[in-house]
């Protein structure tokens, strides 16, 4: 049975499609993404250079906690055992080395 021309042109057609269509809409994307772009962020990051904000977190809240614990604010306070790093009191394991902390 001979395939017609029609038919072989919309196979041809269907295939280009195929083909050509996935790289048009990456291309598209990447187009928005880009026009999408915070230009004055990347600058304002670039100038910064790996130095850390110069404004204060505005929730008071930090991600890393002091290092240190002072005992004059009456907070308890447990040493451990391996590697000497003072621990808030209750808690089961060292915040330095991961190794448990003594029951006191």
């Amino acid at each position: 049975m001979a395939i017609g021309q029609f038919e072989l042109a919309f196979r041809v057609l269907a295939g280009l499609f195929v083909v050509v269509a996935p790289t048009l809409l990456f291309l598209g994307l990447w187009k928005g993404l880009t026009y999408l772009r915070d230009d004055e962020l990347i600058e304002r990051a670039r100038r910064m250079d790996g130095r850390s904000s110069p404004s204060p977190d505005p929730t008071g809240i930090s991600a890393f906690p002091s290092s240190a614990f002072d005992a004059s604010e009456g907070v308890e306070v447990v040493v451990c055992d391996a590697c000497g790093t003072a621990n808030r009191a209750g808690v089961t394991f060292c915040r330095e080395c991961f190794g448990r902390l003594p029951d006191d």
